[in-house]
């Protein structure tokens, strides 16, 4: 009996030494969070359904962000995280990080989309295999981590003052924003604040006297889908002026990227932009066929998302899908804007804006024309835009190459990248409406639709549409230029006929 008794004292004291110092082996138990400190925890798995450990964190008014980062996971585990109570539901949460990834981070900021707010949060670590993983080639009962949660707060720059650029850079351990002091003197009725120079989608938040900013308590946004936004603020009409005071501009990135980002800032006391930011290059010169062919190949962005557009005519006429301009209204964008490729490497400049002249919601078909510089500035005299000739798609037959030039990633909204080409064959033909779509195996992803369908001899022979299936096995879905309406046709050519 002793010896039976010792051996289970013995057994006890072996797992209680083996136990992390904040175990959460039973469902239900939770344990409270203090900042930028490392916990263990270990997820317990069984058969009733996913297994789970819970956390809590108290947010105070003086945390502007909070990352959460899981180490030493042995298994896929998830991030789940809920404001006021604990989760019973995980399609309910206000923020989750759900990929194949052992180790997830989740970030949360006041200006997420779902903002981090104060009060006290429940995390969930989460594991939702259909199985135990394997390890040492046994099923696990529980899977050991460690987890942190760093607070973070919002970079602040010094006091920023009319008609004087500001150079600073966004960083991800500030949060992706920083917040400027502007002071406005009495009697004056509008102030303007340009961002230029900027290779993120970048937004703008004012407040007056308003230090700490979210997009609740902002009394000004400046949200576009671009990154040289701009934000006019003026009084109101009963008062006219802007009242006396110290007014805070906080520019952030809505994508909170992982690396740092270089902008410029521009504050004046008048609606109209700085004559600085008026001129627009023109396009450098190139015998390069395919050179030629990437300047002539544009991102375009509309009021609901961003994609990739095809030059079809030197006075500035566009190609593009019509889910890519379409606005909140269901008819085309209100702001419609074209950003130009001038370097391989870097994300395209946003020069101007164009409007809708012909669309086609069933065929998913938009036919653009640019009427002005990005702030409503005429062209210059005489410019002239690269353009991609029209080729003869019906000619095209399963096998034949094409190329796909676009703007991959663009279509996340909050990402700015440079010009891709990826290569592939045609893979076959589907009817729709009438129209032979082209399916490709070549590389097709969100922000690619719109984008260029290149021969050999760099003609145009369709426009990127859409794609289907997994990120392995993807077809890309072309609209031929033979579906191009005939009327769109000869608008195109009374243009290059000029």
């Amino acid at each position: 009996m002793r010896n039976s008794l010792r051996s289970l004292i013995t057994l006890i004291l072996s797992v209680g030494i083996c136990l992390p110092v904040f175990s959460l082996d039973a469902p239900g138990q939770t344990q409270l969070i203090s900042f930028n400190q490392v916990y263990e925890g270990a997820v317990v798995l069984s058969k009733a359904g996913p297994g789970f450990s819970t956390f809590t964190m108290q947010i105070d008014p003086d945390i502007f962000a909070v990352e959460i980062r899981l180490k030493k996971s042995q298994a896929d585990l998830d991030i789940y995280l809920r404001r006021g109570g604990p989760i019973t539901d995980y399609t309910e949460v206000d923020a989750s990080r759900v990929t194949g990834a052992y180790n997830e981070t989740l970030f949360l900021s006041r200006l997420s989309r779902r903002s981090l707010e104060n009060g006290t949060y429940y995390i969930d670590i989460v594991y939702q295999g259909k199985q135990a993983p394997l390890r040492e080639y046994q099923r696990m009962a529980r899977i050991p981590f460690d987890i942190e949660v760093r607070s973070i707060t919002a970079g602040k720059d010094s006091i920023v003052r009319e008609g004087n650029p500001v150079f600073s850079e966004l960083r991800p351990e500030e949060g992706m924003a920083k917040t400027f002091e502007l002071r406005i003197p009495g009697g004056v009725e509008e102030c303007r604040v340009d961002l230029f120079d900027a290779a993120a989608n970048l937004d703008i938040l004012v407040g007056f006297e308003k230090p700490v900013l979210s997009r609740q308590n902002a009394d000004y946004i400046g949200d576009r889908l671009i990154g040289n936004e701009s934000l006019v603020f003026t009084g109101t009409s009963r008062t006219r002026v802007l009242p006396a005071g110290s007014y805070y501009i906080t520019v952030f990135d809505p994508g909170q990227a992982r690396f740092p980002e270089t902008f410029s800032m521009i504050v004046t006391m008048d609606k109209n932009p700085p004559d600085r930011l008026l001129s627009i290059p023109r396009f450098p010169l190139t015998d390069d066929e395919l050179q030629h062919t990437l300047h002539s190949t544009v991102e375009v962005a509309g009021d609901l998302g961003r994609g990739s557009g095809c030059l079809v005519s030197g006075e500035g006429l566009v190609l593009t899908s019509w889910h890519v301009v379409r606005g909140f209204s269901g008819g085309p964008s209100e702001d419609i804007y074209i950003s130009a490729s001038f370097s391989q490497q870097t994300p395209p400049q946003e020069l101007f804006k164009a409007k809708v002249l012909e669309y086609d919601a069933a065929a998913d078909l938009a036919l653009l024309e640019i009427e002005t510089g990005i702030y409503g500035q005429p062209l210059p005299y005489d410019y002239k835009f690269p353009y991609i000739p029209l080729g003869q798609s019906h000619e095209l037959g399963i096998g034949q190459p094409v190329s796909i030039i676009g703007y991959p990633g663009a279509g996340s909204n909050d990402v700015k990248v440079s010009v891709s080409l990826s290569r592939g064959i045609i893979s076959g033909f589907e009817q729709r409406g009438g129209v032979p779509l082209i399916k490709t195996d070549s590389l097709v992803l969100p922000g690619n639709s719109g984008g260029a369908v290149i021969n050999p001899y760099f003609e145009l022979v369709g426009i990127v549409t859409y794609s289907l299936g997994d990120a392995e096995n993807r077809i890309g879905y072309i609209y031929p230029v033979s579906g191009i309406p005939e009327s769109w046709l000869s608008i195109i050519m009374n243009h290059n006929n000029f």
